[in-house]
């Protein structure tokens, strides 16, 4: 009977130096990451829009491709698109050493050609079990998916307006905001 090799969340930094991949761990097993370069266009308006919106509010902070352990034993460590935590949440120390095992108040994933939408709910579920207050799932040029603890998920067109005042007080933009127009 072979058996199977569970990684750590200790040993996820140097995999992704030795192979200068991106991964995932989920229940100690490694799965690649990629994107397509629309999606990290839309990544960067995200975060771009979040940046200007907390230099003024001085919240938190936003971040992009950070893992965070979720579980442990065997461990899962997941690296949203997008996250915002708000401030006093996470140390300087412990975002100066590994993973921090938390979830972010707020997390975007954006869709990529090879995302299936029913792996990036699996995933949505799985931060809002482990703490996170809301999820929103992107679908470049199409609109968003937002999941919140204990409310049913709500869809958002490109015109609909985004905002989630319990977490980014005084934040709203237009969705269609997400995609960059010159591509």
């Amino acid at each position: 009977m072979a058996v199977k090799a569970l990684f750590t969340a200790e040993d996820l930094d140097g995999i992704q130096r030795l192979t200068g991949k991106k991964y995932e761990l989920i229940r100690g097993e490694l799965y690649e990451v990629t994107t397509a370069p629309r999606a990290n266009f839309v990544t960067a308006e995200i975060i771009g829009l979040l940046r200007d919106w907390n230099r003024r509010a001085r919240a938190g902070n936003v971040g992009g491709d950070i893992g965070f352990t979720l579980e442990r034993h065997p461990d899962t460590v997941r690296a949203p698109d997008v996250c915002f935590v708000r401030k006093g949440r996470l140390s300087r120390e412990r975002a100066e050493r590994g993973y921090p095992e938390m979830a972010p108040d707020l997390v975007f994933e954006v869709r990529s050609p090879n995302d299936t939408m029913a792996a990036l709910r699996r995933k949505a579920e799985q931060f809002l079990e482990k703490g996170s207050e809301m999820v929103v799932l992107v679908e470049p040029d199409k609109g968003a998916e937002v999941f919140e603890r204990n409310q049913p998920p709500r869809r958002l067109g490109p015109s609909d307006m985004f905002q989630a005042p319990a977490i980014l007080p005084g934040f709203s933009c237009r969705v269609g905001d997400f995609f960059p127009e010159h591509l």
